[in-house]
């Protein structure tokens, strides 16, 4: 009977050692963009593993920009409220206009980027979303499905109701 779990020690240990050696391969192979610069490009036509809404539209039920009734302040609130809300995503950048934001998936720790851009056009606080994963070719519908989160939450937000 000693010899039972010692036998699904070593097997269990490999598992645990062959995971954790995936995870940090992944870190390794699937580095951070810089979004404090520049923004990110649109998503390839064919694209499955990029989603977009506004001027990165793509794969989202929402092609156009949000237009987001408050000001711009208001709009970075909401972003910052509705990431709160969200397991395993963290704000790894923000300004005034711009947030880029990590959501880490759960088992395999596969790190996808979301980018938000506001701007002030014609007194009109618009909204841009682009959400990718860092590697594959699909993100069986993780960044689409992220999108639309987020264009709820900002439709729904309690603002002012004020221009930009």
């Amino acid at each position: 009977m000693g010899a039972t779990p010692r036998r699904l020690t070593l097997p269990a240990l490999a598992v645990v050692l062959s995971w954790l050696f995936l995870i940090a391969t992944i870190k390794v192979i699937s580095p951070e963009p810089d979004y404090s610069q520049t923004l990110p490009e649109e998503c390839e036509e064919e694209s499955l593993n990029c989603a977009g809404f506004g001027k990165w539209s793509h794969r989202t039920d929402e092609a156009g920009p949000v237009i987001f009734e408050g000001s711009m302040g208001e709009a970075g609130d909401s972003i910052r409220e509705w990431v709160s809300e969200r397991d395993r995503s963290t704000i790894v950048y923000s300004d005034k206009d711009t947030f880029h934001v990590v959501e880490t998936t759960l088992l395999l720790r596969f790190e996808d980027d979301l980018v938000v851009h506001i701007e002030c056009s014609d007194g009109l606080t618009i909204v841009h979303g682009h959400s990718s994963s860092r590697i594959g070719i699909s993100d069986l519908g993780v960044n689409p499905e992220r999108l639309d989160s987020l264009i709820s939450h900002l439709e729904g937000y309690e603002s002012s109701g004020s221009q930009c």
